[in-house]
């Protein structure tokens, strides 16, 4: 070896080192760590694609299950929902179904009008218009029995108007029930 070389590795020596212990890790890493890497990645790709995600942040959302049986409740395949929505099978379901709720509270129905049916994407608004007599704690207890309800009622607007020196008054109700189509894509 020239001694010139020589010389000046024997200075350079911890740069001599240094680059072969560079040398080495990158060797490692090529041939042993990169591969495993690849593989690690490809499980988690592959468990996520089965549906068991390995990582918290890609955790799939889990609907409550009162909220979900709450929408299976009210849910119809679309097109049996469009179909009983056109009918008016909806319409008079809830027409019953209110008038039933008034006569279990004490409440005299005078008439009921059908409103319009809003028939969106993924779901249908059935309206209605009830005119009922009745008392007022009546009236308050219907409104809590619809709050409560499975179905997905909604008070528009209401009147209340005396009737006579009873305390009975003359009610008019604006209502809305919410059907969701099942089965339509987004």
């Amino acid at each position: 070896m020239n001694p010139i070389t020589e010389a000046w590795l024997r200075r350079n020596w911890p740069l001599v080192a240094a680059v072969l212990v560079f040398a080495l890790f990158t060797l490692v890493h090529q041939m042993w760590f990169d591969p495993t890497a690849r593989r690690y990645a490809q499980a988690i790709k592959d468990a996520t694609a089965v549906g068991m995600p390995l990582d918290p942040g890609n955790m799939p959302r889990i609907m409550p299950p009162r909220l979900f049986a709450r929408i299976a409740d009210n849910s119809l395949p679309e097109a049996r929902a469009t179909e009983a929505a056109n009918s008016g099978q909806l319409t008079a379901e809830m027409l019953g179904d209110i008038s039933q709720r008034f006569s279990s509270r004490g409440l005299i129905v005078i008439g009921t009008d059908p409103g319009p049916t809003t028939n969106a994407d993924r779901s249908i608004v059935i309206r209605a218009h009830v005119r009922a007599r009745g008392r007022y704690p009546g009236f308050v207890m219907l409104l809590d029995d619809l709050a409560r309800d499975p179905k997905l009622y909604g008070v528009d607007r209401f009147s209340l108007a005396p009737e006579d020196e009873s305390g009975n008054v003359v009610i008019e109700l604006w209502a809305s029930r919410l059907v969701l189509k099942s089965g339509v894509r987004s």
